[in-house]
């Protein structure tokens, strides 16, 4: 006889009763199901009968219906009714003549509602709606384009990261060594922003190239004389010119109502996040916070869009414009209780940066993070200062999830 040891019995008997309980829970759901298919049905078959049972237009004769032809007549009842040529409806054996006038102007007084059964308002839930039509002409960074554009290359950072996070990505065939692929290996590398490889670029024929920063009036005129379409735009200063770069991105390939839609969305989406903060925020001293982007003075300065993204979670404070210091002396000043820092920036460069004493250090509030994210404005950036949040506030605040579009 083989020996099965108390604790092997054990787990034997309690595999059994999870299988039953298993089995029950299961049979329960069954049952709930088919329950509430069973209701929907009933449900649906009385506001069937309650819909025949009265008068429907159909069943109710207009007075151009109620004239029968000339060689038509109706039979006149048992007391010597004379026959008419007009029809008439009787609704019950005891009830009097009603004339057709008569019925049109009760039926005129009170129109009947048609009701609309439980499984048709199930399935109109789930009905698709209509796609939104791709229209041309399309306003893109303030020039009009006629028809979509399919291939483009960026030699843009922010234009790439707009890109990819849009219906356009498939459309983008090369970019510049600095930009951010996300993991699109396949992209070609076509120069930097500043030294495009001209001639690999009109080797590609795409449709159109965006820039940011400028071309040199010679290689502007040979990609223009190959019959590329070039766009410049500028750094968003605010999030209505951030929609707008997102809007004419969508455009070059979507046209203009798609686009609009696109960037309506993203910005809606943004928005209400952010004012979740806001509110979640509100009564709490927001802690003083600093955001370095490299070891030369660039930091978030109030007027750029960093520090006014910053500002929806922490205090900023007025150091400098245009991502200039006055100096790294007068940010360390502030003496700073959040600092969100660049991870190409070590400890040792931030002590001697002057910031070793302050108060985020001695807290353990430094936050290294990939800064190309907030250079490139990517929509990751609200997730990620919302984490920052939450780490720093903890149960002062209950902020809400923030899920970006990249999550999804």
């Amino acid at each position: 006889m083989k020996y099965v040891s108390p604790q092997t019995e054990k787990r034997k008997q309690l595999r059994k009763k999870r299988r039953k309980q298993q089995m029950l829970i299961c049979g329960i759901l069954l049952c709930v199901i088919l329950m509430a298919v069973a209701i929907v049905m009933v449900v649906s078959t009385m506001e069937d009968k309650t819909s025949s049972g009265s008068p429907s237009s159909s069943q109710q004769i207009s007075s151009e219906d109620s004239i029968s032809s000339a060689g038509d007549e109706v039979s006149s009842d048992e007391n010597g009714g004379s026959s008419s040529d007009e029809s008439e409806d009787i609704s019950s054996d005891d009830s009097e003549d009603v004339s057709s006038e008569e019925k049109d102007d009760s039926a005129a007084e009170k129109p009947k509602k048609k009701k609309q059964s439980v499984i048709s308002r199930i399935k109109a839930m789930f009905a698709k709606t209509e796609p939104i039509p791709v229209t041309f002409p399309a306003t893109v960074f303030g020039r009009s384009v006629e028809a979509e554009m399919n291939e483009i290359v960026s030699l843009s950072p922010l234009a790439t990261e707009v890109i990819l996070s849009s219906p356009s990505q498939k459309a983008l065939v090369a970019t510049s060594s600095y930009c951010n692929k996300r993991g699109n290996d396949q992209l070609m590398t076509v120069g930097t922003p500043l030294i495009p490889d001209v001639d690999k670029i009109i080797k590609l024929k795409p449709d159109c190239l965006i820039v940011q920063t400028p071309l040199s009036d010679t290689d502007r005129a040979e990609i223009e004389e190959s019959g590329i379409v070039v766009f410049e735009i500028s750094y968003p200063e605010s999030a209505d010119e951030l929609k707008e770069i997102y809007r004419s991105v969508t455009a070059i390939t979507h046209g203009a109502d798609i686009a609009t839609f696109e960037s309506e969305r993203i910005a809606a989406d943004v928005s209400e996040k952010l004012n979740l903060y806001t509110l979640a925020l509100e009564g709490q001293n927001k802690l003083n916070a600093v955001m370095l982007f490299n070891t030369y003075g660039m930091v978030a300065t109030p007027d750029t869009m960093e520090g006014r993204l910053l500002a929806y979670f922490f205090d900023v404070k007025d150091f400098g414009r245009d991502y200039t210091a006055e100096s790294m002396e007068a940010v360390a000043a502030t003496n700073p209780e959040v600092l969100i820092v660049s991870d190409k920036i070590s400890k040792e460069q931030l002590a001697a940066m002057g910031f070793g004493d302050t108060e985020a250090v001695a807290k353990d509030r430094v936050y290294y993070v990939d800064i190309q994210q907030f250079e490139n404005l990517s929509l990751k950036s609200v997730k990620t200062l919302s984490g920052i949040a939450n780490q720093v506030y903890g149960s002062a605040i209950k902020p809400p999830v923030v899920e970006t579009e990249e999550d999804k």
